[in-house]
């Protein structure tokens, strides 16, 4: 898998989690017979599925949901602490 194809996916979903776990169900499905829906040399099942969801032919339900459980972390005065 090429590293601008998991960028790709982080910029669109922003969640590594979600991303890994689609990732997953569709390289299972790929493994049960499923065909690709890309023509690609990649015989990874994990390598087709990151490709195909950062061509949008297979994408995460409910994406909008993941932007809000988003952590929006700020800097504490904790780590200026610790950096002393």
């Amino acid at each position: 898998m090429k590293r601008n194809v998991y960028e790709t996916l982080m910029n669109k979903y922003g969640n590594k989690f979600a991303i890994t776990m689609a990732a997953a169900k569709r390289a299972e499905s790929l493994n049960e017979l499923s065909k690709p829906l890309i023509k690609t040399n990649e015989v990874n099942l994990i390598s087709i599925a990151f490709e195909e969801m950062a061509q949008n032919y297979v994408e995460i339900k409910n994406s909008e949901m993941l932007k809000l459980l988003s952590a929006n972390v700020k800097y504490s005065k904790y780590t200026e602490e610790e950096n002393a």
